[in-house]
């Protein structure tokens, strides 16, 4: 090392020269800092990211405050909803469903339709045209396509694609891409994933729209945009009377639109991780650092005496600790936020492909980078200020005085010398262990904290895993699932028993409804279900499967938290499809399970509460795979047919969507616990070598061989280690548990499934990181010199 400038105190000398001695436990502690660190930023920063890109797409592209549809309704009730106190802008369109045929994909392709306004853009849920131009007035034939069904589907401008509108054959182009405040994220019939090759949304003219669809001067849907300070449910209540007439299906505000719904529940999710995760990995990794200053603070304890007995004041000395334990923490500081930015802007690529922005900047704030840091600032100071004034009440030839040697007499080492058949290295092992006990159980607490993030880290896997066991091997077991353009008799399942490959058909119907229990009400959707079903079936988080109830309501585990209702109670019921039923049905039982409908009927009690016979919404295929093709066809031809989704689509979609986007979040986390579990046990190691250096080269000069002196040194880390493992997998199983519980919302309930292999690779990591260690350490220890070690504190 360079000579320290002679210009610097003596004080600043020592600081230089301490810092080199220092470097590679200071690599270390700045791994571990920047693991905490890191965190923080990548997941407070995403967070507001994410929130300020949704509110400036929201605002700027003006998305609807209320979404209200009908049957159809004349275009002069526009006026009466806009003179409702409260609204600022309304907008009628017409909205259709249609089957998209298009070369190169076998399945029939589900596809929304939009109406556009005479002006082409419309002036709520606005448009960005990221491609092409707006359809010409004077062409029937022209659309809009969403980009990114576009990019999935290899379609591009001027391409002309085959579909079903309304029971008749229509030939569409494609002049131009756009995205959607309303399809942040789009998802069609049957699916709880985006699988943008398999769904897509087009906009065309109103006036060609609405002759094809017979429509003329109407629309079938409302948009409305609120006056700031407006009331969302006054508005709701008074357009729930203007269109109960014209087949009102019941006005529902933003937050329960589906694709804002979904957008809302990873931000839930996302803030739930945010509260436990990073304040975790930031407390571990400063109690760490605090661990590893106060040992090496402790260990100057003769340095400390000699500037006091020199004159030194006890603040002058302090400060310098302080200073020494800042410069320390500074590299791991800088690195964290780096890399905290690095990886959040990372992350937000991968966001934006999955809930699909026109823009997505990651910004973490300079109030995250400020707190984050002084936090850990903070915590590191105090640890070593605790340490320093300790040693520092002592008077100046106490602290130069050697510690009082250790009674071996006590207990624990009687007990050691009563054991038979232990060789001498492993009783000074057992009995160095024993002479300091807070600090080994520290050392034990600090792995069992790093084996216990990275188990929490690796085990979102598993919970994910067990999802789709349930959602698609369990649960949904059918290989094609239809919807229906309207409800359909028996007829219609007769009709897809005969196509070909169609092997068993099992019917399904859901209605609209608004719940209420008490001062709480909640729309949503009622499902009618047969007893014994084979191909779609409600199966709890237990993988038990439960069976519709044959009188009252099954709800979901969400709804009855919304609602706070149980078994017993009474949920009044306003059917807002067909003729609007108003009923009362008791709460049978409530329904766990990780994605499910919010409440649950008997097949053959929907009718009777409908006031009209046995009807379907659509049905549950099971298909000979040597038919799919001719099957795919004649679904395509089929104008009772509104959506459709494959479960073998579905299940690989949402695989691809995890693995890039909850895949590379695990991905994170792994590396910030890997740093973490690094950082704890060679420092541990380190410390170690550094605080018994003396005493291992006194062992060697009584004649103990090298392997018997690294065996000495190696076994006390070895111990420390194996103890922190139990307690690190119980604190890993808890972490894991309550995350699983915080991340679930009323979309998905995530199962808790740690697998015993998860915990076994952890532990598998833990120990691959001490044996690299001891091979360091032991290295270093095979070197150090006899005569110099003896000479000098070190």
């Amino acid at each position: 090392m360079v000579s320290p400038p002679t210009w610097l105190g003596s004080l600043d000398r020592k600081l230089l020269r301490d810092i080199w001695r220092l470097r590679s436990q200071a690599l270390a502690i700045a791994l571990v800092i920047a693991a905490g660190i890191g965190m923080v930023v990548m997941s407070f920063g995403m967070l507001r990211s994410l929130e300020a890109s949704r509110d400036t797409y929201y605002d700027r592209y003006r998305f609807a405050d209320i979404f209200a549809s009908a049957v159809r309704v004349p275009d002069s009730l526009l006026e009466d909803i806009r003179a409702i106190d409260g609204v600022s802008v309304v907008e009628g369109r017409l909205t259709s469903g249609a089957t998209l045929d298009i070369p190169g994909i076998s399945e029939p392709i589900t596809a929304r339709i939009h109406s556009l306004p005479e002006s082409g853009m419309p002036a709520v849920n606005a448009l960005v045209l990221r491609s092409g131009r707006l359809p010409d007035p004077g062409r029937p034939d022209e659309v809009l396509a969403s980009e990114k069904f576009a990019e999935a589907a290899r379609i591009g401008i001027g391409d002309d694609i085959d579909g079903l509108l309304y029971g008749t054959r229509q030939k569409f182009r494609i002049v131009g891409t756009v995205l959607s405040p309303e399809y942040v994220y789009a998802i069609g019939p049957g699916q709880i994933f985006p699988d943008n090759r398999r769904f897509g949304i087009l906009w065309m003219g109103q006036e060609h729209l609405s002759a094809a669809l017979d429509s003329t001067n109407s629309f079938n849907e409302a948009l409305i945009r609120l006056e700031r300070g407006g009331n969302v449910q006054d508005v709701i209540d008074r357009v729930d009377v203007i269109l109960e007439r014209y087949g009102g299906r019941g006005a529902t505000p933003r937050k329960d639109q589906l694709s804002d719904r979904f957008l809302e529940n990873e931000l839930t999710q996302l803030s739930s991780m945010t509260a436990i995760l990073p304040p975790i990995f930031l407390g571990v990794a400063a109690f760490l650092i605090n661990m590893v200053l106060s040992r090496l603070v402790e260990s100057e304890r003769e340095i400390i005496g000699l500037l006091t007995a020199f004159g030194y004041r006890s603040r002058t000395i302090m400060f310098h600790y302080a200073k020494l334990a800042l410069v320390l923490s500074l590299p791991g500081l800088v690195l964290g936020l780096l890399l905290g930015s690095w990886m959040g802007r990372g992350l937000a690529g991968l966001y934006q492909d999955f809930f699909v922005f026109p823009f997505l900047t990651y910004r973490a704030g300079f109030d995250v980078f400020f707190i984050s840091c002084m936090v850990a600032i903070f915590v590191v100071l105090l640890g070593a200020a605790q340490t320093v004034r300790r040693i520092g009440k002592l008077t100046a030839a106490e602290a130069m005085r050697p510690p009082v040697p250790p009674n071996y007499s006590g207990g624990f080492a009687r007990l050691v010398g009563r054991i038979k058949g232990l060789d001498e290295p492993t009783r000074i092992i057992l009995r160095g262990v024993a002479r300091r006990p807070l600090r080994s159980m520290l050392g034990s607490v600090g792995i069992a904290a790093a084996l216990g993030l990275y188990i929490t880290s690796a085990g979102s896997t598993d919970n994910v895993r067990m999802m789709f066991d349930l959602m698609f091997d369990q649960a949904n077991r059918a290989d094609v699932n239809v919807v229906f353009s309207e409800d359909r008799d028996d007829r219609a399942l007769f009709e897809l028993a005969r196509l070909p490959g169609v092997m068993r058909v099992e019917p399904v119907r859901y209605v609209g409804a608004k719940l209420s229990a008490g001062h709480r009400s909640k729309s949503e959707t009622i499902t009618g279900m047969k007893p014994a079903n084979d191909l779609n079936r409600l199966v709890d988080l237990d993988n038990g499967v439960v069976e519709p109830p044959m009188q009252g309501l099954m709800i979901s585990y969400s709804l009855s938290n919304e609602l706070n209702v149980g078994p017993g109670d009474l949920v009044d019921i306003q059917i807002t499809d067909g003729r609007r039923p108003h009923v009362t049905m008791p709460v049978t039982s409530i329904l766990s399970s990780p994605v499910s409908s919010p409440a649950y009927v008997d097949f053959k009690n929907l009718g009777p509460i409908m006031r009209e016979g046995a009807l379907s919404s659509g049905a549950y295929l099971s298909v000979d795979a040597n038919e799919t093709d001719k099957l795919y066809r004649r679904l395509k031809d089929m104008p009772m047919i509104a959506g459709f989704s494959q479960r073998a689509a579905a299940l690989r979609g949402s695989e691809e969507t995890i693995a890039e986007t909850r895949g590379i979040v695990q991905l994170f986390n792994v590396a910030f616990s890997g740093l973490i579990v690094f950082g704890v046990v060679y420092n541990n190691a380190r410390i170690s070598l550094a605080e018994r250096a003396r005493d291992l080269v006194s062992l060697r000069v009584l004649g103990y061989r090298r392997s018997e002196v690294s065996y000495i040194l190696l076994g006390e880390l070895a111990l420390i280690v194996l103890a922190g493992l139990p307690l690190g997998m119980m604190f890993g199983y808890y972490l894991s548990k309550q995350i699983s519980e915080a991340v679930s919302g009323d979309l998905f309930i995530i199962p808790f499934a740690l697998s015993a292999a998860t915990v076994a690779f952890a532990i598998l990591v833990v120990l691959a990181t001490a044996v690299l260690s001891a091979i360091f350490v032991k290295g270093r220890l095979d070197g150090l010199n006899l005569v110099s070690v003896l000479k000098t504190r070190e």
